[in-house]
Formats: C-alpha cells, sequence, structure tokens
C-alpha cells in the first residue's frame, strides 16, 4: 500500500467515521519488510506480493506482522491439525 493509498483509506475511513478503520491504516506503517518466519524480503510495490502475503494487525500492542504464502499456509495447516488433535483428544467417547 503506497502512501497515497494510505492517504486515500484514510481519509475515507473518517468520512466514513471508523476511527479503528484509521488506526490499523496508520498501523500499516509499521509493516516489517519481510516475512517474520522465514525473513523472506517483501517490496511494497509489488502487487502479486501485495495481494498473496498475509498481514496479521495486534491492536493492543500496535505490532504488525507479515507472513509469505508459503509461511502463511504452513502456519493454517498446523493449526487446523492442532485444532483437529483437541478434538479428537478430547471428544466425548460413544462406549
Amino acid at each position: 500500500m503506497n502512501r497515497d493509498q494510505r492517504r486515500a483509506a484514510a481519509k475515507q475511513a473518517k468520512s466514513d467515521g471508523t476511527a479503528e478503520m484509521e488506526k490499523k491504516i496508520a498501523l500499516f506503517g509499521h509493516m516489517p519488510e519481510h516475512c517474520l518466519t522465514c525473513e523472506t524480503p517483501f517490496d511494497k510495490k509489488d502487487k502479486e506480493m501485495a495481494m498473496t502475503w498475509s498481514v496479521v494487525i495486534h491492536d493492543k500492542e500496535e505490532v504488525v506482522r507479515l507472513y509469505c504464502p508459503e509461511c502463511w499456509n504452513k502456519a493454517q495447516e498446523i493449526t487446523e491439525n492442532f485444532r483437529k488433535h483437541l478434538e479428537e483428544k478430547y471428544a466425548p467417547s460413544d462406549g
């Protein structure tokens, strides 16, 4: 997201009256320049990267985390496997 886009989005957020959106847009200025997990560089001017990489914003801590598609998919897979494991472990038995 370039500076003009951030400004336009901030202006839109103000006109919509959504302070929350404005705060999140401001946090994009703190976005790292590489994947948090594998440290693959992120090119903010690359449209494909901007559309495929995942950004996680933690409002309370004002932390912005950036993940490449490979690391994001691995994390999603690990999370899903853990969820299934917990369901199997704590599922009521039929017997």
